[in-house]
């Protein structure tokens, strides 16, 4: 029994994975392949019928009066509207395999035929015109009379018709790529990734250069600070952005520069500062594990220092480059909160994937899904390059020695001095601004010149709950990523389960590529129903974090295994140890360096989540970040409660991270 625990536990992985990482993707590509027959609908107004907003597959519409509309399919088979008097509609057809008329809701019916299924909706009253003048209780109604039927409603109002009748059809992409949105989506999507990413290593690389080869008073200092703005909410720094560079904001106003940040170039400029201390932690790796004896060779033979550096160091050190080009790239396509916020016409994939969600929820999701596979196939891209490119040659030298930091002269470290100042400037002005603006009074969304702690009196009079509900989903997803993510790095590195690690390495690694808004579709669509209902809840947001998050805890869990001989292990079971008591009282202990680092990132990450949250939570399980984000977005609402409520995640993440930084070695031997 003790011999297959580890057998057992792996299954058990397996079948989570496929369950929840596995099967909500497949159902957004099968969602993305249903396809109903279209919508429209009729504008009722007293004497006056009128079709609008019609998106119809195989039917045509004619409206040749004011009181009549025919609706006819490739078939000649019609379906006819007849505004009899103000309340009242004939509804006329000769549509064949009809089977009956059923209530869905008050003012909701279903039309249903053999292959048709006609969803009646009326909207409400007060819904279209803004009062309930109309008498709110007349419900839709239809009543059978002969061969046709009378439907009863408003005076006024809209009544919405929808085929609900799903069929396969590859129809939902040709509309994704045949609307101008989307293309426009996509094109402005891949000129900011590519755009942002090319900057960012611009500021990045060389940084992380001097950093690796010199010694030099608050190196390490730099470091933590970089590691610092990794985390920084995207969403936060994109509105103290806004706050100084927009056509009202306090430095164009100062200035009286004729500017705006709101557009393409506001999204690149605030992504670059998002996505440079990626490449800058992964570069860094690689310009410290470099052999130093290649450009000491270099410089032996009549070299310079640049010549060196562009021809030497720089292509040793693309593994660490492209990887952190690779994360930059994705971090900057799957960016939710930046376009929301300092874009107002300018499309973008993620901020059009959820609009299109949410003008579907409760009819159908499936050009969303649709949009969401176009997603993961550029993501997928993206892996796809990155390992081509890595596996197409080799980097590798034969010797272990390492460089020792070198001491630069004034000129050197004057320029490392300016130019760190200027990236780190840049990438905390933005808390800077945020940190002030929490201490001054707000009034109709404009920030007046009286300070005051009310921002913060507010915040803990309001929004604790939030609070709450940040720090526990959070903690619970760290909690898991403990559990299972030293458990299944253990199976991957030390259990010759060949099949089975092949499909659990796979799986855990599937949220890498995926965009937090696609895996929140995900997860709606299959655990919105029975037999399994999670949306809306607590235990949705904790586990979604949970499962974005597994890789890194996973892959920490596996850098420190890798270092323990498995010679321990094996001594421990000689002596009579049980196979659990060894992992949780030997190699856990020498596991958890990396698995505290891997927990520290979940813990983080989580925090700070917003992509996914906007679409899981459900009131009262309203995170920090959607407090953050609503009180951004929302037009004259009181940003102190925000920039108060900022400030205090700022104290969340950035203290874990500040005292795992100092711990980590960042020296040369």
């Amino acid at each position: 029994m003790h011999k297959n625990i580890w057998k057992f536990w792996s299954l058990f992985c397996v079948t989570g994975a496929v369950i929840f990482i596995l099967i909500p993707q497949i159902w957004i590509a099968f969602s993305s392949l249903l396809r109903t027959s279209g919508n429209f609908t009729l504008e009722l107004n007293n004497d006056k019928i009128n079709i609008i907003d019609a998106d119809l597959e195989g039917f045509r519409v004619i409206n040749d009066n004011q009181n009549k509309i025919y609706l006819l399919n490739d078939y000649d088979q019609e379906l006819v509207l007849t505004l009899i008097e103000p309340g009242l509609t004939k509804i006329e057809t000769n549509i064949k395999n009809f089977i009956n008329i059923n209530r869905i809701g008050v003012n909701k019916l279903n039309f249903n035929f053999k292959n048709l299924k006609l969803r009646i909706e009326q909207l409400p009253p007060s819904f279209i015109f803004g009062d309930s003048d109309q008498a709110a209780e007349k419900k839709l109604k239809i009543i059978p009379v002969d061969d046709y039927y009378q439907m009863y409603h408003l005076n006024k109002t809209y009544i919405t018709v929808v085929d609900s009748y799903k069929h396969l059809s590859f129809k939902n992409f040709f509309t994704v790529f045949k609307k101008s949105k989307y293309l426009s989506a996509i094109t402005n999507s891949l000129i900011v990734t590519v755009v942002s990413s090319i900057i960012a290593t611009i500021f990045a690389v060389p940084l992380a250069w001097f950093i690796a080869r010199y010694n030099f008073k608050f190196r390490k200092g730099i470091i933590i600070l970089v590691t610092m703005a990794s985390v920084s909410p995207p969403f936060l720094g994109a509105y103290a952005w806004r706050l100084m560079l927009g056509s009202s904001g306090f430095i164009t106003n100062f200035f009286g520069f004729d500017f705006s940040i709101m557009g393409m170039h506001g999204v690149i400029w605030v992504i670059i500062w998002l996505i440079y201390p990626l490449i800058f932690l992964t570069s860094l790796d690689s310009f410290m594990g470099m052999d130093p004896t290649l450009t000491e060779s270099a410089h032996s033979l009549g070299a310079s220092r640049v010549k060196a550096f562009l021809n030497i160091e720089i292509p040793l050190a693309m593994p660490g480059i492209i990887t952190g080009l690779y994360l930059a790239g994705i971090t900057a396509f799957s960016d939710f909160g930046t376009p929301m916020i300092i874009t107002l016409n300018l499309e973008m994939l993620p901020k059009l994937i959820y609009q299109e969600f949410m003008n579907e929820i409760g009819g159908e999701t499936h050009i969303a899904s649709a949009g969401s596979m176009v997603m993961i196939f550029i993501s997928g891209i993206f892996l796809a390059g990155q390992r081509l490119f890595l596996a197409s040659k080799s980097f590798s030298s034969i010797t272990t020695s390492k460089r020792k930091l070198d001491k630069p002269n004034t000129k050197i470290k004057l320029f490392i001095y300016i130019f760190s100042f200027l990236i780190l400037s840049i990438s905390f002005l933005p808390h800077i601004v945020v940190i002030i603006t929490s201490f001054f009074e707000w009034s109709s969304g404009v920030v007046t010149n009286n300070l005051t702690l009310v921002n913060y009196k507010d915040l803990i009079n309001t929004e604790l709950v939030s609070i709450w509900v940040s720090l526990s989903t959070a903690t619970g997803a760290t909690i898991l990523s403990f559990v299972f993510g030293t458990t299944i790095a253990y199976i991957l590195i030390r259990k010759n389960y060949k099949i089975i690690n092949f499909i659990l390495n796979t799986l855990v690694m599937i949220p890498l590529i995926i965009p937090g808004t696609v895996f929140a579709i995900g997860l709606i669509l299959v655990f919105n129903d029975e037999p399994i209902v999670l949306t809306g809840t607590w235990l949705i947001l904790t586990l979604s974090y949970f499962l974005r998050r597994l890789p890194f805890a996973v892959k920490t869990s596996e850098a420190t295994l890798y270092q323990m001989h498995p010679a321990l292990e094996e001594a421990a079971l000689s002596l009579g140890s049980k196979p659990l008591r060894v992992f949780v009282f030997i190699t856990i202990p020498i596991m958890i360096s990396g698995a505290i680092t891997g927990m520290t990132l979940v813990f983080l990450r989580s925090i700070t989540e917003l992509s996914s949250t906007i679409l899981l939570f459900r009131p009262p399980w309203k995170t920090m970040s959607i407090v953050i984000f609503e009180r951004t977005i929302a037009p004259g609402t009181n940003f102190g409660i925000a920039a108060s409520m900022a400030v205090l995640m700022m104290l969340i993440t950035y203290l874990p991270l500040y005292l795992l930084s100092r711990g980590r070695n960042f020296e040369v031997a």
